[in-house]
């Protein structure tokens, strides 16, 4: 069985919990699993990528997947980024279901 019930579920779900799940610690813990021993990685990269994680980057990943996925068939390419705010604020409606914490 799936994470979310249906596809409107997700869309309302998933983009939340990307930004909300790829800080910079969690970057920095992956990157310190993988490294060399005795390296860590720069701190400053963990905060880049926290900063490229924002809504624009979760709405661009939903798009993508949507167009693996589905071929377009939820936010489609154009303008994604609104009608990605707006399955967000569909958030009354659908359950709440947090990420990895």
């Amino acid at each position: 069985m799936g994470r979310y019930a249906n596809h409107e579920e997700f869309g309302v779900n998933a983009p939340i919990n990307y930004r909300e799940d790829t800080t910079s610690e969690v970057f920095l813990e992956g990157m310190s699993a993988i490294a060399p021993p005795g390296m860590r990685p720069k701190r400053s990269r963990g905060e880049k990528f926290e900063e490229k994680t924002d809504f624009k980057a979760s709405a661009r990943w939903h798009r993508n997947f949507d167009l693996a996925m589905f071929g377009g068939s939820d936010i489609g390419t154009n303008d994604f980024e609104n009608r990605q705010m707006g399955l967000e604020s569909k958030r009354n409606g659908i359950k709440r279901i947090p990420g990895r914490r």
